[in-house]
C-alpha cells in the first residue's frame, strides 16, 4: 500500500520564481523552444499562486500536459541519453512540473515521468522542488516494478523532507517496498517509525494496516489484527466521495494491485474479532472470505510469497464460519424458555 505526496508545492513553486533566471532575448531567438517552454512554465506558475493550491492535482496535471502538447512544448524524456541531457534552471523546473503532471494526472506515462524527475534532480538538485521530486520518483519507480529505484528515491526524500505526515507517508512507502522485497524486519523498523511521526488521520491509519501486514507476514496475527483494528477505528475527514478506509483512497494504490485484499481481509478479520453480535461477527467473516479469494485468484496464479498464508487465512475463515452456521442452527432449533 502507498500514497502520493501532498507536499506543499505552491509555496515551493514561490520560492523558485523569486530566483530563476529566465532566458535573455538571445537566447529566446536562438532557442525558441526555450522560449516557448519558459512561456508555458510562467502560465503553470501563476496557475498555481493564484489558485493557492498545495498541490498539482489531477485536474491541473491533465491542463498543463494539454497546455504543454498544444504549444508543442512537451520535454521528451524516453531513456537513459534524454535524462542525462544538460538542462538551465528554468528547464529543469518544467522537468519537475511535467514530470509531476504527468504522473499526477494518471496517464499511464510513469516511465516519462521517472526520466523528466530525474533529468530535473540531476540538474537542479536544491531546488525546493526536489523534496516532492525525489517523492515522486519514488511513485514512479513503484508503478514502473523497480523496488530498488523506489526505496533509493525514498531515502533521498527523507534526507530533504521536514513536514512529519509527509515523512510518515515516505516511511510506509519505504516499508511496503522493503515488505515486497522480502525484508520484514526493516518493513516493521520504517512502519513504526512512520506511526511516530504521523499525526494526520490518513497517515496514521495508512501506517497502521501497512503495520498490520507486516505483523501478520511475520507470523503474529494477533498483533496483526489488533493494528488492522486501530487502522479501521480512524476516522478519516470528510470527502466529496465516500470512502470506506484509506485504502480506498484515490492517492492510495499498491503493487501489485491485488495486493489491496490481503489489507482488507485482514481489516476483516479485525472488524469479526471486535463484533458485538453473532450477525455482526457473520457479516465480518464472509467478508473477509470474499477478500482473501480476491487476492488468492491472481496470487496463487503468479505464485505471490504470501499465498500460502492467504491460504492458511482463508481455510480458518472458512472454519469459523461452518461453527458459526451450525450455532446459528442450534440457537434456531432450541429457543429460550418463556418467561412465565
Amino acid at each position: 500500500m502507498k500514497s502520493a505526496p501532498f507536499a506543499a508545492l505552491t509555496c515551493a513553486l514561490l520560492v523558485v520564481r523569486a530566483g530563476r533566471a529566465d532566458p535573455n532575448l538571445w537566447q529566446r531567438a536562438g532557442d525558441p523552444a526555450s522560449a516557448s517552454q519558459q512561456f508555458v512554465l510562467n502560465r503553470i506558475e501563476r496557475t498555481l499562486g493564484a489558485i493557492g493550491l498545495y498541490e498539482i492535482d489531477p485536474e491541473l496535471s491533465a491542463a498543463a500536459i494539454a497546455m504543454s502538447v498544444l504549444s508543442q512544448t512537451l520535454p521528451a524524456c524516453r531513456g537513459p541519453a534524454d535524462a542525462a541531457r544538460p538542462r538551465t534552471a528554468a528547464q529543469a523546473r518544467f522537468d519537475y512540473l511535467i514530470g509531476s503532471a504527468l504522473l499526477e494526472s494518471h496517464s499511464n506515462r510513469e516511465a516519462d515521468a521517472r526520466c523528466l524527475l530525474e533529468r530535473a534532480l540531476r540538474a537542479l538538485p536544491e531546488s525546493p522542488l526536489a523534496a516532492r521530486g525525489w517523492f515522486q520518483l519514488g511513485i514512479a519507480a513503484a508503478m514502473l516494478g523497480d523496488r530498488s529505484a523506489e526505496r533509493a528515491a525514498y531515502v533521498r526524500a527523507l534526507a530533504v523532507t521536514w513536514a512529519p505526515d509527509v515523512r510518515a507517508i515516505l516511511r510506509a512507502n519505504l516499508a511496503e517496498s522493503e515488505m515486497g522485497a522480502g525484508d520484514l524486519k526493516a518493513a516493521l523498523r520504517d512502519y513504526r517509525l512512520a506511526l511516530s511521526d504521523a499525526h494526520q488521520p490518513d497517515a496514521l491509519s495508512s501506517a497502521y494496516f501497512g503495520l498490520a501486514v507486516a505483523l501478520d507476514r511475520s507470523g503474529d496475527l494477533p498483533s496483526a489484527l489488533d493494528a488492522a483494528g486501530h487502522a479501521s477505528a480512524i476516522q478519516l475527514p470528510p470527502t466529496l466521495f465516500p470512502v470506506g478506509s484509506v485504502l480506498d483512497l484515490p492517492g492510495t494504490f499498491f503493487t501489485p494491485s491485488y495486493e489491496i485484499h490481503y489489507y482488507k481481509a485482514l481489516a476483516a478479520m479485525a472488524d469479526a474479532r471486535q463484533a458485538k453480535d453473532q450477525a455482526a461477527e457473520r457479516a465480518a467473516l464472509t467478508q473477509a472470505e470474499e477478500q482473501w479469494s480476491a487476492y488468492l485468484a491472481p496470487a496463487e496464479t503468479e505464485h505471490a510469497a504470501w499465498a500460502p498464508r492467504a491460504r492458511l487465512h482463508q481455510a480458518r475463515i472458512a472454519r469459523e464460519l461452518a461453527a458459526s452456521s451450525a450455532k446459528s442452527r442450534i440457537s434456531r432449533r432450541d429457543p429460550p424458555p418463556a418467561l412465565l
